[in-house]
């Protein structure tokens, strides 16, 4: 291993090691003790634009293929079995020029994994017969996404790419596409995978709480065994779009009712350090909801609802930059919304540059860098991180220097130069496609193009207003004694031990009596809520500190996780711009949120519909009818968690504001946990309207009891039997391309879910099959040694130990205790599994097999 600098590294508590491996493989490790996994991320430099052109789906069927059995681990499926032996979760993914390998497991189980990993990366079987049978998987998948829009926007843009350029092509792959007999298509995938899969074109990433030499030897296994030869240079594919497709409007039928438009430019050479910042400071001023940014400008227009950017370059000198927008305007009226944007770029062009707080912004940048990543989960994470790794200079792989400051003024106009309208392709989704007359290849997806009939206005000299601009700087409030500590007995403070390595978390709850709040109200306030802090996203962003909320039954929660210094300033801000009035056009935003909302859950794929619909008959609190007011917030007694070094002045002025948000905290805190609803001896049958033609069903489960012992043991049961489900129902019989079986457990009462999804088989085969898998696993755990439900069970033990003793185990663990919830019994769980008894575990298989509560699901088409 040859050892390659990191211009700095974070002072997180985590060691990072950036090294090339004698054979070329990049390999970035990351010991932490404060993790409570361990995660690999391996990433190779080939995609759908590599495989060849008569082979659309290639290199999605690649993916899937490594899964299916190698040298060392003939057995097709067994990954997976592996994986939920060490109570983890993986999982694989294709895009246009990487593919992904990803698990995360317990600790102890890292090696076991990573060596099959290895073996599957560097030998797969690519059985004929096994290749027959995924490619119908791989065709499965194809015909459920076609309910996807996003299937369907890539189709209609093909149309408009350059032909030459490899995003004009089909890509997901079906049986039409892979058409080769099985003999021919295994030879395929084995000269595509002997291609590319080599070390040179890949890099593997680690995090886990173990030793960084033990990290290094993992990552030696695998660069030893890929072969050293680099692949030949991916061919520079040109320019992104057909000329005579610019300036186009390109209008394509989507499966939501839900409009979104894009704004698509081909930007060249924005690759030199000086280029790429200036496009980062144009994507943080187009996505900033201030009155200044893109999203704010449009919104005060009453124009759009939201936008999303984001860029990806491609091989050559194009990058793609893509502006997502949910229009609050018809189809017709696009060419307000392009006056609207290249008003405010005039605006932004004319606003000179050396006025932004670029050294303010560097500073929050290089704080958040010194504090390391929060809140992300380590697999989001290291994903992003593999990304970097593979294709940027180590100085930049962690994000570490010059990043905001010193930007060119030659290089910010060179960039703006080529947003301009003769270069704009504008997409727009539409529910009916009657008036569309063409219709793309493979997904059959209706579409028009025409050319934009819209003429710029002339150009402002106007510039954006500074006390208008994107939020960078957040001033810290004085603390203050606020008088109110007496007054709040609503309020239940819950202070946490710091969790060190320079991160603290806080947490707000508003807690509301069993049936007094319905979902669609709660969803409302944090639609509100959530809206009122945009404008301060940006600069929690920028130095470090995430925000999560959750909805659960009569209960919304806040969370804010980041730098020490920092936390407190941002939870003041955040309650107080929570505290704000709504004026008629934030009202009008949240409508349209909320209305979004509840299109997509009515839309949803039948395994999404089957799951919220579960979620609802086991919670009754959220059962009920549709509510046109949101959720009050001073009718709820509200629970905080925060770290208990927080001084009392800092804690008397967060109080005030939590007061300002809940008025009526003047009552004991009296909030209990929900309880689930309890299903009755037998099987219940649930029919399920549903958008999409494809066959979903869940089986649940119920345990019949909600005592530490049931928690443990139903844990342990799925563990003992998600493998083989996926194995039987996905491997073997090909039902489906959604197979899974899982804990479920709802306001502290365990249940075991089975859920299928399938476009291919109808629902008594699927329910067929179902029966059928449980009878044989019937016999087979009755004659499963004891011996070995034990070993499982000190597995799950250990595993379950290892999160709890985590400082984000031991924070949950607290939160649980503090309210009374499930969680708090984790080290009894671990208990009861280390003194497990033949007896309860054949009480766990009766009351799953022979004496179950059920309830069983099924999607309907309408």
């Amino acid at each position: 291993m040859h050892i390659l600098e990191l211009p700095r590294t974070p002072d997180d508590g985590r060691s990072y090691q950036l090294c090339r491996a004698a054979s070329g493989l990049l390999c970035l490790l990351i010991s932490d003790p404060a993790a409570d996994a361990a995660s690999c991320v391996v990433q190779f430099g080939v995609g759908s634009h590599d495989e060849p052109a008569h082979l659309p789906g290639l290199a999605h069927l690649l993916e899937h293929m490594l899964f299916m059995g190698s040298a060392g681990y003939p057995q097709a499926g067994s990954f997976p079995q592996l994986v939920s032996k060490w109570s983890g979760r993986f999982n694989a993914s294709t895009a246009a020029e990487r593919t992904r390998y990803h698990f995360s497991v317990n600790p102890a189980g890292l090696e076991a994994c990573f060596a099959q990993l290895t073996d599957m990366l560097v030998a797969p079987l690519f059985a004929p017969e096994a290749v027959a049978a995924e490619r119908q998987v791989i065709d499965a998948e194809f015909h459920t996404r076609l309910a996807d829009d996003a299937l369907h926007e890539q189709a209609a843009l093909g149309q408009v790419f350059h032909p030459a350029h490899p995003l004009s092509r089909f890509s997901a792959g079906n049986l039409t596409s892979l058409h080769l007999e099985p003999p021919a298509l295994a030879q395929a995938l084995r000269q595509f995978h002997g291609q590319h899969y080599r070390a040179p074109n890949g890099c593997v990433l680690i995090h886990a709480p173990l030793p960084m030499e033990q990290l290094m030897l993992q990552a030696g296994k695998l660069a030893e065994r890929l072969p050293a030869e680099a692949p030949a240079p991916r061919v520079s594919t040109g320019p992104l779009f057909s000329p005579q497709h610019l300036p186009g409007l390109l209008r394509w039928q989507s499966r939501g009712q839900h409009e979104q438009w894009l704004l698509l430019f081909a930007l060249d050479d924005v690759h030199s350090p000086e280029d790429a910042k200036a496009l980062r400071w144009l994507c943080e001023w187009l996505a900033s909801p201030a009155p200044a940014g893109g999203l704010g400008w449009l919104r005060a227009q009453g124009l759009a609802a939201q936008l999303r950017v984001s860029t990806q370059r491609y091989a050559g000198q194009q990058t793609l930059l893509r502006i997502e927008l949910e229009p609050l305007i018809e189809a017709s009226a696009y060419p307000a919304l392009l006056s609207g944007f290249f008003g405010w770029l005039d605006a932004l062009r004319a606003t000179p540059i050396h006025d932004w707080p670029q050294g303010g912004r560097q500073q929050l940048a290089d704080q958040a860098f010194a504090n390391g990543p929060q809140g992300d989960p380590p697999l989001r994470w290291l994903t992003a991180l593999a990304e970097r790794t593979l294709y940027a200079p180590p100085e930049q792989i962690l994000e570490s220097t010059g990043q905001w400051a010193d930007l060119s003024e030659s290089a910010w106009h060179k960039l703006l130069a080529q947003i301009k309208p003769a270069h704009l392709l504008l997409a727009q989704s539409q529910s009916d496609g009657t008036d569309l007359s063409q219709q793309a290849a493979w997904t059959d997806t209706r579409f028009n193009w025409n050319r934009i009939s819209w003429q710029p206005a002339a150009s402002s000299l106007n510039i954006l207003a500074e006390a208008s601009w994107p939020i960078w700087t957040v001033t810290a409030p004085e603390p203050a004694f606020c008088g109110v500590t007496g007054g709040v007995p609503g309020l239940r403070k819950i202070p946490q031990a710091s969790a060190g390595q320079g991160r603290d978390t806080t947490r707000f709850a508003w807690c509301w009596p069993a049936g007094v709040q319905g979902r669609e109200q709660r969803e409302r306030l944090i639609a509100r809520w959530s809206l009122q802090l945009e404008p301060l996203s940006n600069w929690a962003s920028a130095c470090g500190i995430s925000l999560l909320w959750q909805e659960t039954a009569d209960l919304v929660s806040l969370e804010l996780l980041g730098p020490e210094e920092m936390l407190w300033i941002g939870a003041s801000a955040a309650l107080a711009a929570m505290t704000q009035q709504p004026d008629i056009a934030l009202q009008r935003l949240v409508e349209h949120r909320h209305a979004k909302t509840l299109d997509e859950r009515r839309h949803a794929l039948p395994a999404y519909r089957l799951l919220d619909e579960l979620d609802v008959l086991l919670n009754p609190t959220t059962n009920q009818a549709m509510q046109t007011t949101e959720a009050d917030p001073a009718e709820a007694q509200m629970a905080w968690l925060h770290p208990q070094d927080w001084s009392p002045e800092r804690l008397q002025s967060l109080t005030a504001h939590l007061h300002a948000l809940c008025p009526q905290l003047s009552q004991a805190f009296h909030w209990l946990p929900p309880e689930s609803r309890r299903v009755e001896k037998g099987t219940e049958i649930i029919l399920v309207d549903c958008q999409h033609a494809d066959r979903a069903q869940i089986l649940y489960c119920q345990a019949s009891g909600d005592s530490v012992f049931e928690r443990a043991c139903w844990q342990l049961l799925q563990q003992h039997i998600s493998a083989s489900f996926f194995d039987q129902l996905r491997t073997r019989q090909r039902l489906g391309y959604w197979v899974v079986a899982r804990y479920h457990e709802v306001a502290g009462t365990p249940g075991l879910m089975l859920l299928v999804q399938s476009p291919s088989h109808d629902h008594e085969q699927v329910e067929a099959a179902m029966i059928a898998w449980m009878e044989s696993e019937q016999a087979r755990l009755a004659t499963l040694p004891f011996t070995q439900v034990q070993q499982q069970a000190q597995r799950l033990a250990d595993h379950l130990r290892t999160q709890s003793t985590s400082p984000a185990g031991q924070l949950e663990l607290h939160w649980a205790r503090g309210l009374g919830l499930s969680g708090a019994s984790i080290n009894d769980q671990c208990i009861a599994l280390e003194h497990l008894t033949p007896e309860q575990w054949q009480q766990t298989l009766q009351e799953w097999l022979v004496q179950p509560r059920r309830l069983h699901l099924f999607s309907q088409p309408v």
